[in-house]
């Protein structure tokens, strides 16, 4: 077995000695193995002297490429070799394997050091291996959690837990005391705001599946208490910090910057969530519409006249179509003959709202293909048809460009089956009206505008710049 490290041998040099000597047969074994460790280092150049080889191996040679930058690969080499994607190892599996480790070496340690190794190698075992003898030089071989967190560069967890939970209280001061001793002790800001997402992160993730075999047992606990303060403040506490990170790249001081997302943390914590903020404006809303309804008084004059029921059966959608009246009796005066109009009872409403379909605008006119099942076509219309005019048998439009000009005569026809009359309808170039659609756009962008205007709407959006309204909901 044969190790070659790419990374230090990247030329057509390296590879070439390779070549050459693949084809000596092993003199001790069945095969010469050759591992090549960070493969994605090699050239161009080196890659192609390889190939040949790779096509036609001789039959005593065996190649493993290792590498965690496959795309950095070659196409024609991937598809010369067998792939293999190797998984990170658990946090659990990897810490079983180094305490046992520890047992057999007679090395003492502390569990959450252990535990503070195994996730800085983030699954991978030669890594965990490395630190964990260095941390076994620098303590002779009695691993504390203290010497571990500073040999990592961390802060232990309660620290982490104790800042992000003062942030979300909204206690500033006492925050910005305890990110001070933070920093006192030689952890970069980069490195705190790092370590507070991973609790944000941690208490998120127990908000949704209530158990983490990842959290040691020792903050179980305190990670349940800031799971405790719900997903929005979390999640908002997330993006804050997630922010915070590309500001600290061109911060002139790191820390002063640091500091400044303690603060927005804390004071974040006290706005208002965004969804009860919509529901307020949404119920303000409604009341004053509620107030500006003009009131309908009778007079005494024509209070005769004037006969209303209510009828609480009747929805809102069948208003707009005119009260069916019993005919009354006709008499022509010129001949002295009464024609007596008798009213059938038998004659169901639904059969007398049908001699009423004609819509009067165009507005009724989509209504009634869609309680007609033309739902396709309604789509189509609102979405690409410019009306021009209207009258009841005549419709001229302009289409946008490339819309298909048998909808026209598929509303003709569709018209005339529903209302038993004759309609034309007509294309024109005259500019015509906006389309529904874009009438619709303009509304919500004009009450996202409103919306906007409202002075807790914009402090959210003051510490939230990126964020969009993208619906706006009538709850009541």
């Amino acid at each position: 077995m044969i190790e070659v490290d790419a990374a230090s041998r990247t030329g057509v040099d390296g590879i070439r000695e390779i070549i050459d000597a693949v084809m000596y047969s092993p003199n001790s074994a069945r095969f010469k193995v050759y591992i090549i460790d960070e493969v994605h280092m090699l050239s161009n150049a080196a890659f192609n002297a390889l190939l040949k080889t790779l096509e036609e191996p001789p039959e005593n040679v065996k190649f493993i490429f290792a590498t965690t930058e496959i795309k950095k690969i070659p196409a024609t080499i991937i598809s010369r070799c067998q792939r293999f994607d190797l998984q990170r190892v658990d946090i659990d599996t990897l810490k079983s394997h180094l305490s046992k480790i520890c047992e057999a070496e007679n090395i003492e340690f502390e569990n959450d050091s252990i535990f503070q190794i195994c996730k800085a190698s983030e699954g991978s075992v030669r890594d965990a291996l490395s630190l964990l003898d260095q941390a076994a030089s620098l303590c002779q071989d009695n691993i504390k959690d203290e010497v571990v967190l500073n040999m990592l560069g961390l802060n232990g967890y309660e620290k982490n837990i104790k800042l992000i939970e003062l942030c979300l209280s909204n206690h500033c001061d006492k925050a910005l005391k305890l990110y001070s001793e933070i920093i006192d002790n030689g952890i970069q800001p980069a490195q705190i705001i790092s370590n507070l997402l991973e609790v944000c992160h941690l208490a998120s993730k127990l908000n949704v599946i209530k158990v983490d075999t990842n959290i040691p047992e020792t903050i179980q606990k305190d990670i349940l208490n800031i799971a405790s303060f719900g997903l929005p403040k979390l999640v908002k506490a997330w993006q804050i910090l997630i922010k915070s990170i590309e500001e600290l790249r061109y911060a002139p001081n790191e820390e002063q910057s640091g500091s400044m997302t303690i603060i927005k943390l804390c004071f974040a914590s006290t706005l208002p969530d965004p969804a009860e903020l919509l529901d307020k404006l949404s119920n303000d809303t409604n009341n004053n519409e509620t107030s500006l309804k003009p009131k309908i008084t009778e007079s005494s004059e024509n209070k005769d006249d004037l006969n209303s029921q209510q009828n609480s059966n009747i929805s809102i959608e069948n208003e707009r179509y005119k009260t069916i009246k019993e005919p009354k009796n006709i008499e022509r005066s010129e001949n002295k003959d009464n024609l007596n109009l008798q009213h059938n009872s038998d004659v169901s409403i639904e059969d007398e709202t049908k001699k009423n379909k004609t819509p009067t605008n165009f507005n009724e006119m989509l209504d009634l293909l869609l309680e007609n099942k033309e739902a396709l076509l309604h789509a189509q219309l609102i979405n690409n048809v410019h009306l021009i005019s209207y009258k009841a048998g005549f419709i001229k439009v302009r289409l946008k460009a490339n819309t298909d000009i048998q909808i026209l005569k598929k509303l003709s026809v569709t018209l005339e089956q529903i209302t038993n009359d004759k309609w034309s309808v007509l294309s024109s170039e005259e500019e015509g009206e906006k389309t529904i659609v874009d009438k619709q756009n303009i509304k919500l962008d004009e009450a996202k505008e409103k919306i906007k205007s409202n002075k807790e709407v914009a402090e959210v959006f003051k510490y939230f710049p990126e964020a969009e309204i993208t619906s706006i909901k009538d709850n009541h």
